[in-house]
């Protein structure tokens, strides 16, 4: 706290000089630190008389932060989050080979929900293991993760919320993750994710969206924005959302969603910007969808993960990426291209 002369100094230069920056200067000490003082010198000298008031009542400090922290801390923040957005406009992917690759986009899983297809996750994931080259991306939406008024839906199904947690931790591990999409699902954890944990620090996790460029060791680069889901929708057409990022994001090879539990593929040629991009849609695990059924919806069987194949040597941009609605055929084909290049 400043001694009462040094209130007085402060209180005078003021006085004499008109101004706090000049007050400062005559003083040689900071604006800042000036300022503070010349609130305390007021509050006290202003109110109290100390010729006929011999009490001197001290003037506490405050506990607020200053302004000028706030600042600043308010600069570094946005400087940070900045910083943090343009790292993620397109997150660059080293791939140390010119080989074929081959990326299994994983629909919705749903692990602990009671119609989850479980004999065909497992099957999906022994493939993704077996299979060289060949790296998972989740799509969103790991568990049923029931909050609020759904918590209900627990009463639902057999798998309690810690179990959940631990088909998790073992899904995690076990398909090796490139990349995990955050769905609403998800994000109903908030900052409590215990995803965040699970995963390895080189393993991708973004909310809802991810724009992905990866750089194959020739120079070619192959990009992709993988969404839990895009904005926009038409009853006849299940990629019509897929179509607007494409018109209005024409830079990525391929537009990807999930969510809606239904699958499609289609490969277009945009001639105004020369892209050939596809767009898909993957259908995802979960069977027995009680809203499906309340709506009149019948379920797909097929599509459950979108496998998608890059060859870094095509030269064709409608041979650059294939994509397939069935994950074994995908890897198969993998195997093939990958084998002239051996």
């Amino acid at each position: 706290m400043p001694r009462i002369d040094d209130l007085r100094e402060v209180y005078e230069a003021y006085q004499q000089f008109g101004t706090e920056r000049a007050a400062a200067d005559a003083l040689g000490i900071a604006k800042t630190t000036l300022h503070d003082r010349l609130q305390e010198a007021r509050r006290m000298f202003e109110t109290q008389n100390l010729d006929n008031d011999p009490f001197i009542t001290p003037v506490l400090p405050s506990e607020e932060t200053p302004v000028e922290e706030i600042i600043n801390r308010m600069v570094s923040t946005f400087e940070r989050k900045r910083k943090a957005r343009d790292a993620r406009r397109w997150i660059p992917v080293r791939v140390e080979t010119n080989k074929p690759i081959g990326l299994a986009f994983l629909g919705d899983p749903h692990i602990d929900d009671p119609g989850c297809d479980w004999p065909t996750l497992k099957r999906h994931l022994s493939i993704i293991q077996e299979t060289p080259g060949m790296r998972s991306i989740n799509i969103g939406d790991t568990t049923n993760n029931w909050v609020g008024r759904l918590a209900r839906l627990y009463s639902e199904q057999e798998t309690t919320q810690s179990q959940a947690w631990q088909l998790t931790e073992w899904f995690v591990r076990e398909a090796n993750f490139l990349l995990i999409i955050n769905g609403n699902h998800d994000m109903w954890s908030g900052a409590s994710d215990p995803v965040q944990w699970m995963k390895g620090a080189h393993q991708i996790q973004e909310d809802w969206t991810a724009r992905v460029e990866l750089q194959f060791k020739n120079g070619k680069a192959m990009r992709f924005i993988a969404s839990h889901d895009f904005p926009g929708h038409s009853q006849w057409n299940p990629l019509h959302a897929n179509m607007k990022m494409a018109k209005f994001l024409s830079s990525a090879h391929l537009y990807i969603a999930g969510h809606r539990h239904n699958w499609a593929l289609s490969h277009i040629e945009l001639p105004e910007t020369g892209t050939c991009p596809w767009l898909a849609r993957a259908r995802g695990y979960k069977f027995f969808d009680h809203y499906a059924l309340t709506k009149g919806y019948e379920e797909q069987q097929h599509g459950h993960a979108i496998g998608v194949i890059i060859d870094p040597n095509e030269t064709n941009p409608s041979k650059f990426v294939q994509c397939f609605a069935d994950l074994e055929e995908s890897a198969d084909y993998l195997t093939w291209k990958r084998s002239k290049y051996a």
